[in-house]
This record gives C-alpha cells, sequence and structure tokens, in this order.
C-alpha cells in the first residue's frame, strides 16, 4: 500500500500541469549553461572593440619631477600604416564572435534536445512504476489465494513461499521503478535550471506526429544549417585571417606622432613638435617564423576538424533515421498488445462483475493492461526523441526565437 501512496504523490491536487513548450521556456531562460555561452559572446564582442582600438589615436601624457633631463609632455600617437595587421586582426575577432554566437546555438539547441529528453523519459517512467506498481497488486492477491489453498489443504507450503518470493520481487522492482522515476523527476528540474520538489504534472498524450524524411535532403540541409560546421567556418576564416597576421609581421608598422612638450631636452620652451616614425623590428630570434608555422597548423587543424565534423553529422542523421523507422514499426507492435490487453482486461471486468472471475483474475488482467500500456507509451516518447534528435542533427529544432 505505500507503493501506491509514494506513486500517488507527484498528481496530488494542486500540482500545476507543465507542457512540453513551457519546459524548454523555462529551461532557455535558467538554465545556467546558457547564461555562459552568453558571457563568451560578450567576451569575443569585447576582442572585436579591442581590435577596432588600434584604429584610434593613442594619448598619454608624462610628468617628471624633478626635471632630470627628460621630456615632460602631451604625445598623441597614430597608427598609419601596419599592412594589414589591423584589418585582419579585426577580421578574426569578428570571426571569433560569429564562431561563438554558433557555439552559443549549439548549447542552446542542445539545452532544448535534453529537456525534451529529460520531460519524456518522466512521462515513460511514470508508466512503467504504475505498471510495476500494478504488478505489486498482483501477486498480493496471488499470495491472498495461495494461503487459502493451504489452509484448505489444496496446496503445498512451497506454493505459498514461490508466491511469496514473486510478491517480494514485484516490490523490489516498484520500489527501482520508483526510484528511477524520482531520478528523471531530478533531470528535469536540474536541465530547467530549478532546485526543490517537483511539483509539476506533465502534459501526457497518447499521439505522435509521424514524421515524413526524406535521407538525401535532410543531409544537405544539415551540413548547410549545423551551428557546429557554421562555427567551425568562422573559426577557419579567423585562422586565415591570423595567418596574414604573422606574416605581415615582417613587414614595417607606419606611425604618426604629435606632443606638446613643456620640459625636456630639446624643448627649451613649450611647444608642439610633429612627425612620422617607421618601426622595423629586425631579428626577434625567429620567433615571427614560428608564429607563421603555427598559425598554419591551427589552420590545418580547423579544416580537418570540420571535415571531421561532416562526417559526423551524416552518419549521425543515417543512425538516427534508422532509428525513427524503428521506433515507429516498435509503436505498431506495441499498440496490437495494447489493445489484447485492453480486450482481456475488458472481459476480466465483466467476468468479474458477473462473479465468474476471481479477483486474482482481475489483479492479472489490470497489471498485464498497466505493462503493455506503459511499453506502448514508452515506445511513443522514443519516436518522439529520435524525432526530436533528428531535427536537431537535421539543424531544426522548431524552437528558434530571436536573442
Amino acid at each position: 500500500m505505500c507503493l501506491i501512496l509514494i506513486l500517488s504523490a507527484p498528481l496530488a491536487e494542486g500540482n500545476s500541469v507543465l507542457t512540453l513548450d513551457e519546459a524548454i521556456q523555462i529551461a532557455l531562460e535558467n538554465n545556467p549553461g546558457i547564461d555562459a555561452s552568453d558571457a563568451g559572446i560578450d567576451i569575443e564582442r569585447a576582442g572585436v572593440k579591442r581590435a577596432k582600438s588600434a584604429y584610434y589615436p593613442e594619448i598619454s601624457s608624462r610628468l617628471i619631477v624633478p626635471f632630470i633631463g627628460r621630456e615632460s609632455g602631451f604625445f598623441l600617437d597614430q597608427l598609419i600604416y601596419d599592412f594589414g595587421r589591423t584589418s585582419n586582426r579585426v577580421k578574426s575577432s569578428k570571426a571569433r564572435l560569429r564562431s561563438s554566437k554558433y557555439d552559443s546555438e549549439v548549447t542552446r539547441e542542445g539545452l532544448i534536445l535534453d529537456t525534451q529528453v529529460a520531460y519524456y523519459t518522466v512521462l515513460a517512467k511514470t508508466h512503467l512504476a504504475r505498471a510495476s506498481e500494478k504488478r505489486v497488486i498482483e501477486y498480493e492477491k496471488r499470495l491472498e489465494r495461495s494461503k487459502g489453498f493451504l489452509e484448505a489443504g489444496r496446496i503445498p507450503p512451497i506454493d505459498v513461499t514461490k508466491t511469496e518470493v514473486d510478491l517480494g520481487n514485484s516490490r523490489l522492482e516498484a520500489i527501482s521503478a520508483i526510484n528511477e522515476l524520482e531520478i528523471a523527476k531530478v533531470n528535469l528540474l536540474t536541465v530547467m535550471g530549478l532546485e526543490g520538489d517537483f511539483t509539476f504534472e506533465l502534459e501526457d498524450t497518447l499521439t505522435y506526429k509521424k514524421e515524413i524524411i526524406d535521407l538525401e535532403s535532410v543531409i544537405d540541409q544539415a551540413l548547410q544549417s549545423r551551428p557546429e560546421l557554421k562555427s567551425l567556418e568562422a573559426q577557419e576564416d579567423a585562422m586565415k585571417a591570423n595567418l596574414k597576421i604573422t606574416k605581415k609581421e615582417f613587414y614595417p608598422v607606419i606611425f604618426g606622432r604629435t606632443a606638446y612638450r613643456f620640459e625636456g631636452k630639446g624643448a627649451e620652451t613649450p611647444g608642439f613638435i610633429a612627425g612620422v616614425g617607421l618601426r622595423f623590428p629586425i631579428f626577434v630570434g625567429f620567433s615571427r617564423f614560428a608564429d607563421v608555422e603555427s598559425a598554419r597548423g591551427s589552420l590545418k587543424r580547423v579544416k580537418a576538424q570540420k571535415a571531421q565534423e561532416k562526417a559526423a553529422i551524416i552518419s549521425e542523421i543515417k543512425k538516427l533515421y534508422l532509428d525513427l523507422e524503428f521506433s515507429e514499426e516498435n509503436i505498431k507492435v506495441t499498440e496490437n498488445t495494447r489493445k489484447s490487453a485492453l480486450a482481456s482486461l475488458d472481459l476480466a471486468k465483466e467476468r468479474h462483475r458477473l462473479r465468474r472471475a476471481s479477483d486474482v483474475e482481475l489483479a492479472e488482467a489490470e497489471a498485464l493492461y498497466a505493462s503493455t500500456k506503459a511499453t506502448y507509451m514508452q515506445s511513443i516518447y522514443n519516436y518522439n526523441i529520435a524525432a526530436a534528435r533528428l531535427k536537431r542533427a537535421i539543424g531544426e529544432n522548431g524552437y528558434n526565437q530571436e536573442k
């Protein structure tokens, strides 16, 4: 009886009904992973501003007290031309920003999929726990009948012992099912970024939407739309720009300087000076050659990662396509068994009403129907999960929103 009370508690009156769309929205608003990815975008956006800052003049001042022969005044330096270093730094930083935005999209889509999986898992575990509860009731009825038969001398004591063992095993299975249900609830709360007790009743359904998939077209679509690939493409652009930067380090930097000096050598009287300078490092220990080699290696690596990602996407979609087809066939099979079990349950109820069937027969029919229904519902949830994973792999999860 305690199993029944534990299982019924989550469905107590006053619990709010949580739809899948609402669970996804809560996750997008509360999961810390979203904040972390948004922070990554902010960091890269600041990097773009930092790269652009080289286009602006640098203003500084220097005051030497007491005067010891060094100049004091205000100074302004302005970059004139660095043979593309700054422009390529800006290009690289912008590409990293794009990559960060695509990475944020990956995080967001992954969170949506995790929420869908967690939501359907709670529903599936709920039905399995209820089915295990019915199985416990069945064996309790069997044990009650066996004890009656033993008192009447119709069966030996060993038969009662076997029934008690079966009842104990069914209770262990029920406890395990309830534990798995509670774990699934905790996982859903975690994905949604919530703490505390699970106070929701999930929206259940016996329907599913059949997905019509053309394998070749969805593979092409995925290769065009997956944010993982777009992120790697942006990283490739950044690496190309970095390679150009390292090559440009062999060229000089031309800059202009304007100063107002009021103390120091060459400034006997306060005044302005202005000029154009050329900065050209002649030898820095072969570090520039190493930088070029490193940039080429980074570019080569990101190209290889992009090729690997494309192959992984194609393989993933093919596998998920097969999973979806298997899930659909599984629904058909489990639906037939559920209908057969329901017919048996209706017959058992009628026989029990007419006093032609025992309590054990009715409990057995109820347990069988609960088990087949749980299996059928789980096949529907598995199909919905497979469909959600396939949509995620294609790059269309149906929950795209403007940030």
